[in-house]
């Protein structure tokens, strides 16, 4: 499911706004960059995303940039790309043919038998429509052929001067027809109305049968005569009117329970989402069959259906549609430049071509001979070679799409994969020779430091980025509004208040959004309950217990002693109280993560060492896991107690701070610094009126 966001808008009116250029797409990770690519280049009349490598080489990311182009190309016009592999000629023309007659035999398996029954089904009425019209059709054929024989042996022996005067001018602009073009698509234009006029006029003259039929009329046609006669064999006296009325009343009832069969409704049910297709299948199915069971049993429609001109009627609609199949077919037009130049491209790029020449002559009077060969082998393209080619074929694939008004985009996703921002730099600056092809636009996911580089252009220096981009749009982490709208979407149980706290632990990214609101379903159909007091308290400690683990892990790789270890025991446990669920140990948890939590303090608890004794890495990792555990602890505070409705319009009436907005920023400040961090926290909760230090004076346990 793709949401509008402002990102996206943003994006458009650059796209529209832009005849051509490089745009890149700064955001945190998972902050839906991707998706904003994928939908950029979805829309686009041509347009693909490629993955920028973690490990490249420039000459290996243009190579594999060339050719995706190529093949997506040849894919946009219908063409098979070319697969090279390693078995041999005669091993690939067996395995052609050996699928080819997989597919024949499974054609003919289903064909076969079908044409025989069909056949079997309407020989009766054809050979009655032979033995009728057949004289007649062989009398009109010989009459017609005997007057074409007539008029050319005229024209032969120069009796009639004046049609072969009109032949020679006809045969004369048939050949001046050579360099034309409009007599192809006449031809073809006329083909597709013809047989389209053709296959609607049967299909409407078994129709109007049908419906002269149901009035007790019955339509004879006299070729020979070339008029139409209607007698009036009854079919059943009196008129069908309540036949009519329960055929219409079925037909309703299926159309109206396929219509709720399509539609993707989900409404809860005994705590669970239920679909409504689930139910409205089984509906539309039975409908169905009763309204067939009551075709086949009605009196009236059982003597409409043993008409002995059905057969025939059923024949006429398989050819009519046929005919309509055979409207829309066309012959496969010559293959175009690009194309062919793109199926070049690739063999230039994929294959090793040599080419081996040879030539002996002898002369058996003097015993003298002489052999001469000559060896031609391709070698791979250069990297400038390379990217002069591919911005060739780029800028004429752009021209052929401009011309036919049509949008060129190509996204390269992951840049920020490569590490650090002195290596994406170093990629755009090796990618840059292939940007700026006009009526192209380059899409570039980049990292946020990329990204705050295009910002400060020239201030105080120039880098890569000045060169390299035309502009720039940043995806913020969604709005607590665009967040409620996207769980709204997924499930009607993802109510309001669900979607504040999934928002406050993601911190508005789009990916950690999707994540924590599948673990509340999860909880929800697991616990078969909707109380947010409890599914929240479970959430919070859960992902607190997944997080302090983390830091564990990596505070196991420092050197620690006597004194400085305690630390590791305060987190072990911490997390064994946060895996703990039994409703007994539930004051000591609190106790022990308000003691965490309030680290550092000006009251430091009982077993948490100095920090002057600890490395900085490790000093560092234990302040942010404190401040991870305050963040933690505010929103259990806030989420886990009951009447939040009321509780959050008395936070909005302190100020800015008592926003839940400011929950997610919160979040999003953690990523940046547990101290900046912490100060957040401290407002946030003086406007839900929380306390700001520990509620117990017990130490550690």
């Amino acid at each position: 499911m793709v949401v509008e966001t402002e990102a996206r808008r943003q994006l458009d009116r650059k796209l529209a706004h832009l005849k051509d250029g490089t745009i890149a797409v700064s955001g945190p990770r998972g902050s839906g960059k991707t998706t904003l690519l994928e939908v950029s280049a979805n829309r686009a009349d041509f347009g693909f995303v490629v993955q920028a490598p973690a490990t490249y080489t420039p000459q290996e990311f243009l190579l594999a940039l060339s050719v995706r182009l190529c093949r997506e190309y040849m894919r946009h016009h219908g063409y098979t790309p070319p697969e090279f592999t390693r078995a041999s000629a005669l091993r690939r023309l067996y395995q052609r043919a050996r699928r080819g007659t997989a597919r024949l035999g499974w054609w003919a398996a289903f064909a076969v038998p079908a044409g025989g029954l069909l056949a079997l089904g309407l020989f009766s009425s054809v050979n009655s429509l032979y033995e009728r019209y057949v004289h007649t059709v062989v009398h009109l054929a010989r009459e017609t052929a005997h007057e074409v024989t007539s008029r050319s042996v005229q024209i032969l022996h120069g009796h009639a001067v004046a049609n072969s005067v009109l032949i020679l001018f006809a045969a004369i602009a048939y050949w001046n027809l050579r360099a034309e073009g409009w007599p192809s698509a006449f031809c073809r234009g006329l083909w597709t109305s013809a047989t389209a006029l053709l296959a609607r006029l049967m299909i409407v003259g078994v129709i109007l049968s049908v419906v002269l039929e149901i009035l007790g009329d019955s339509a004879h046609i006299d070729l020979s005569r070339l008029s139409v006669t209607i007698d009036k064999p009854l079919v059943l006296h009196g008129p069908p009117y309540e036949t009519l009325g329960w055929v219409t009343v079925l037909g309703l009832l299926w159309v109206f329970f396929r219509i709720l069969k399509e539609a993707d409704i989900v409404f809860p049910f005994r705590g669970r989402d239920r679909a409504l297709e689930n139910i409205a299948g089984p509906l539309t199915t039975t409908a169905g069959i009763l309204f067939l069971l009551y075709l086949a049993s009605a009196p009236y429609t059982h003597a409409l259906l043993g008409n002995s001109h059905n057969p025939l009627r059923i024949g006429v609609l398989i050819v009519a549609t046929w005919l309509l199949k055979a409207s829309r077919w066309t012959p496969r037009s010559a293959e175009p430049e690009l194309v062919s130049r793109c199926r070049d491209h690739l063999y230039r790029l994929q294959t090793t071509q040599s080419t081996t020449h040879g030539m002996s002559s002898t002369t058996q009077m003097l015993g003298l001979g002489s052999t001469h060969s000559t060896s031609l082998s391709t070698i791979p393209p250069n990297f400038p070679e390379l990217v002069d080619s591919f911005r060739l074929l780029l800028a004429d694939i752009a021209r052929e799409k401009h011309a036919a008004k049509e949008s060129v985009v190509i996204g390269i996703d992951e840049v920020d994969r490569l590490g650090t921002d002195t290596k994406a730099l170093a990629f755009l600056s090796e990618i840059k020779a292939v940007l700026g092809v006009p009526h192209v636009h380059f899409l570039i996911s980049i990292a946020d430091d990329v990204g705050a580089s295009f910002v400060r252009r020239g201030l105080p220096h120039r880098d890569v980025t000045d060169s390299s981009l035309d502009d720039i749009v940043h995806v913020q982490p969604a709005t607590i509004t665009e967040s409620t709208h996207i769980l709204a979407e997924r499930s009607s149980a993802l109510t309001a208040n669900y979607a504040m706290l999934a928002h406050a632990l993601s911190g508005g990214i789009l990916r950690d959004l999707s994540r924590y609101a599948t673990q509340v379903k999860e909880m929800q159909a697991k616990s078969n309950s909707y109380e947010l007091a409890e599914i929240s308290r479970h959430l919070i400690l859960e992902e607190l217990s997944e997080t302090l683990a983390g830091f564990r892990t990596l505070l196991s790789k420092h050197q620690w002693n006597r004194e400085t270890s305690a630390i590791l025991e305060v987190l072990r446990t911490l997390g064994g109280y946060l895996r703990d669920t039994q409703p007994t140990s539930e004051p000591t948890l609190r106790t022990s993560l308000e003691q965490f939590a309030f680290h550092p303090a000006d009251q430091r608890p009982e077993g948490i060492p100095d920090e002057g004794q600890l490395a900085d890495d490790a000093r560092q990792l234990i302040v942010e896991a404190s401040a991870y555990a305050y963040f933690s602890l505010t929103l259990l505070d806030i989420f886990s107690a009951e009447g939040l409705d009321r509780r959050t319009q008395q936070a909005a009436e302190q100020g800015f701070d008592g926003d839940p907005e400011r929950l997610a920023e919160a979040r999003q400040e953690l990523a940046i610094s547990p101290y900046s961090a912490r100060s957040l926290i401290e407002a946030i909760r003086k406007a839900w009126s929380l306390p700001l230090g520990p509620t117990s004076t017990t130490s550690f346990p």
